[in-house]
């Protein structure tokens, strides 16, 4: 009977024991930086610092090899010049370690002695095993303690998404971005050259993995497509798999070939796979981080028809264009909404077929909340989007008697409410006014304000074509879901 990849990947993923082969005291040296990096991130496990040189490292016991380390390992993660990698390697597969990891480079990208090098890597996997790398950062794991090299300050708080990333630079860019979004991850792993674990392995564990809800990944190449497609095939009917595919390009595909030596793929052919497996196509770290909030923040939308709330003529003519544009109608209301409507905007200015323009980007309270309202209950749309109303400061309305903070407070809340009382996703676009200097403070308002709103499960997106373009990819994977049970 096969292993499972839960009980198979435990001892790669929560080590008890943990070789650092390569280890040293100095920081200038990477085998110093990644032993201190491990430490201060909390790995709660037992350190084993192999140096030949060195008997002693950051006050823990160092040894020449890890054949003479006493106990049992269950990880090893290889920091050695590229030339004696195998010879290390087969000296952990003698030792009995269960995984390693290879963080030094040097190997197919780099010319015919590395693809000898990695060759011989390969042969000592298949003899028991497994590697992740070379080439890589290898492994980021909240609960396992582990942390890629440069990744000391990534969260500590465990969550639901995972990450594959080919590259060790996307690998600490998208954690690092994903932090102030308030998405966590289970785990997180950066593979390089993929001389054994690839990413069919990573997606079949993470397909396992009852800590996994959200399988996120950027993908230069795969080893194995037929097994990839199937794969795929069967885990996007149960978790939604979101990739950023490098290397469509002429360009691209020749730097991913000196990046990570992988056969990129050709367009057509990826286009083929994501509309046949459900998977979720994004190009670039803003798509996958907008993406991977929205499948974090929304319950499953199965309809595409909108409505759009803003603050000014030209934003909701932008909205209507961006939403026609993303697949997502913006249906002309009943006549009757309409004149409900008209008893609340501004009689002036304002506009109330769909999108619906308060008039002013700083409505006075209760406007946006009896706006809302008479929404979802005189129409059948599926979620609402609230584009460009500001939620950081506020005109004092003239027939107001409340503070500005009562002000803000009743706007504020105003989108949470409708979503809590009717049942229906409402989405909140926060642009950024300016980039200047001099609006920090303003930026900072915004913001907070953004936070707010995230840690109350409502997705906020910078700009109103982002929010579309997002919505319209999820939910088409929910639309392919279904279809495909």
């Amino acid at each position: 009977m096969a292993i499972s990849k839960l009980a198979e990947f435990e001892p790669i993923f929560f080590p008890k024991t943990h070789a650092v082969i390569g280890a040293s005291n100095s920081m200038t040296k990477f085998g110093g930086r990644f032993i201190r990096t491990q430490i201060n991130f909390g790995y709660k496990g037992k350190f084993f610092p192999v140096n030949r040189d060195e008997p002693e490292i950051f006050g823990m016991k160092a040894y020449p090899r890890v054949t003479d380390i006493p106990e049992p390992i269950d990880f090893a993660t290889i920091l050695v010049p590229a030339p004696i990698v195998p010879q290390v390697l087969e000296e952990c597969l003698a030792k009995g370690v269960k995984g390693a990891q290879i963080i030094t480079a040097g190997f197919s990208e780099r010319d015919e002695e590395g693809i000898k090098l990695e060759k011989a890597i390969a042969a000592t996997a298949k003899k028991g095993i497994r590697v992740i790398g070379p080439n890589c950062f290898g492994i980021y794991c909240p609960r396992g303690g582990l942390t890629i090299p440069p990744g000391e300050n990534l969260s500590k708080e465990s969550g639901s998404v995972a990450c594959i990333s080919q590259s060790g630079g996307y690998g600490i860019r998208i954690p690092r971005r994903a932090d102030g979004l308030g998405i966590r991850y289970s785990k997180l792993v950066s593979y390089g050259n993929s001389v054994d674990i690839n990413e069919c392995d990573l997606l079949e564990y993470f397909y396992e993995d009852p800590e996994t809800k959200i399988i996120t990944g950027y993908i230069e190449g795969v080893k194995d497509g037929p097994r990839f497609f199937e794969l795929l095939k069967k885990v996007c009917k149960e978790k939604p798999v979101i990739i950023w595919k490098g290397g469509l390009t002429e360009g691209g595909a020749r730097a991913v070939k000196s990046h990570t030596a992988s056969l990129s793929g050709q367009a057509q052919v990826w286009d083929a796979l994501f509309k046949q497996t459900g998977a979720v196509a994004v190009n670039g770290i803003d798509e996958l981080m907008d993406t991977t909030m929205a499948f974090l923040k929304l319950p499953p939308i199965k309809g595409r028809e909108f409505c759009v709330v803003g603050g000014g003529g030209g934003i909701g003519v932008a909205a209507a264009d961006a939403c026609e544009k993303a697949g997502l109608p913006l249906p002309v209301f009943p006549r009757e909404l309409q004149q409900k409507l008209l008893g609340i905007v501004p009689a002036q200015g304002a506009s109330v077929r769909n999108p619906v323009d308060v008039g002013s980007p700083f409505p006075p309270p209760p406007m946006l909340k009896l706006v809302m309202d008479a929404v979802f209950t005189g129409s059948d749309v599926d979620s609402l989007i609230v584009s460009e109303i500001e939620m950081s400061s506020v005109v004092r309305s003239p027939q107001a008697d409340m503070s500005r903070q009562e002000m803000l407070s009743q706007n504020q809340l105003a989108p949470i409410e409708a979503r809590n009382k009717f049942g229906k996703p409402v989405i909140m676009v926060l642009p950024v006014e300016s980039n200047g200097s001099e609006y920090a403070e303003s930026e900072s308002a915004r913001r907070r304000v953004a936070d707010f709103y995230m840690q109350q499960g409502v997705p906020v997106f910078l700009t109103l074509e982002r929010a579309a373009i997002t919505l319209s990819r999820f939910i088409s994977y929910w639309e392919h879901r279904d279809a495909s049970q």
